[in-house]
């Protein structure tokens, strides 16, 4: 039966307030799981998290109501372009913004759902019947003919979503994760799956939903024509979202690379107490900065200068010390380009938490035969 509230044609959407009641809670509800579960868990958001879930917020807000909700009504290139934001945009925005957690504490039952939702089949073979199945002519035209019909099926492209993308970016112990050449195979195929229906309709001579022939069509295109634009939606800007995915996944790969050297450089491994003081759980945050400042560090040094990086321990404080020929001003214009770069990075956190890594981590450049005690 369908629900009288919910609108057919696009002049409804100014004076329905049921709709946009009802798109602002299924946008909103993402945002305020992921706040109560860390609230729950005692963890804190760094000021990336909120921005990604923000942004993912925003962009499930538009897809949801006005105005890509408005258009997929009533156009095939708007429910595209819906499919689009939340399962390619919005759903690994989320995750990405999800405080990660450690795999000790957790109950038999999460740790089952999180093998399920880590597990790459699963979320290849969810994400193939979601392009091909929420497509279908029955779904469109007939399912999708009340609110009930909608809702789930913006349900099932958010949750078949998750669970594809939770192998590459889930907030869970990074031992699940992807490897890097596997993930490389695995982002082919949102690339792959939503080309079968944009085939379909680019090369088909007739209207293939029976829905959109009796709405108004706010950008007045035949049916044939927001037919192929549902295609070509799928198809580049598609494909683009998909290559932006693998060049991320190539530079952290290359930063992950760099990472496995700094160990070395460091001598880190040799001191167990200088571990610890890097790999805190109150300060979750400070191996990251350590790896950044020494990119930053890299950068900042001229490739002949001859420089040579190690680190002291002061307490509960590491310093990072880069050692440079004495004589000239390398020293001071170093130490200077150095230490401003590591305070633009800071910057990405809290003030709070800015402090406490300063406290934590240091960084000084020396001539050589300096040592600091």
């Amino acid at each position: 039966m369908p629900v009288n509230w919910w609108p057919s044609v696009p002049d409804e959407w100014s004076w329905m307030p049921a709709v946009h009641v009802a798109a602002l809670v299924m946008a909103l509800a993402p945002a305020a799981i992921i706040l109560g579960t860390s609230r729950a868990r005692g963890a804190s958001l760094t000021r990336r998290s909120r921005w990604l879930v923000g942004l993912a917020t925003l962009l499930l807000l538009v897809a949801l109501d006005w105005p890509i909700g408005h258009l997929a009504q009533v156009t095939l290139a708007g429910r595209s372009m819906q499919y689009m934001l939340i399962s390619l945009a919005a759903a690994p925005l989320l995750l990405l913004g999800t405080p990660r957690w450690h795999a000790e504490g957790r109950g038999v039952p999460r740790r089952l759902l999180e093998r399920l939702a880590s597990a790459p089949w699963l979320g290849a073979i969810m994400l193939a019947l979601a392009a091909w199945l929420t497509h279908g002519e029955s779904v469109v035209d007939e399912f999708e003919q009340d609110a009930l019909g909608q809702i789930s099926i913006r349900t099932v492209w958010f949750a078949t979503a998750l669970f594809y993308w939770w192998p590459l970016v889930g907030p869970g112990p990074e031992r699940e994760r992807l490897p890097y050449l596997a993930a490389l195979g695995y982002l082919v195929l949102p690339f792959v799956f939503p080309k079968f229906p944009a085939a379909v309709w680019v090369f088909s001579t007739d209207p293939i939903y029976d829905r959109f022939a009796t709405t108004p069509d706010p950008w007045e295109l035949s049916r044939m024509a927001d037919q192929g634009l549902a295609g070509f939606i799928l198809w580049l800007p598609g494909s683009a979202v998909v290559a932006v995915a693998v060049y991320l996944l190539l530079r952290h790969w290359l930063r992950e690379d760099r990472r496995l050297g700094i160990r070395e450089r460091l001598d880190v491994p040799a001191d167990p107490e200088a571990v610890a003081l890097l790999v805190r759980p109150d300060v979750p945050e400070l191996w990251p900065v350590v790896e950044e400042l020494v990119r930053i560090i890299d950068e900042a040094s001229p490739p002949r200068l001859g420089s040579d990086l190690a680190f002291s321990r002061e307490r509960d404080r590491i310093v990072l010390q880069l050692y440079v020929p004495a004589g000239g001003d390398d020293e001071a214009v170093l130490q200077r380009r150095i230490e401003a770069g590591y305070e633009a990075h800071l910057r990405r956190y809290s003030p709070e938490r800015a402090e406490v890594i300063r406290h934590h981590l240091g960084v000084s450049v020396l001539p050589y035969g300096v040592r600091v005690s």
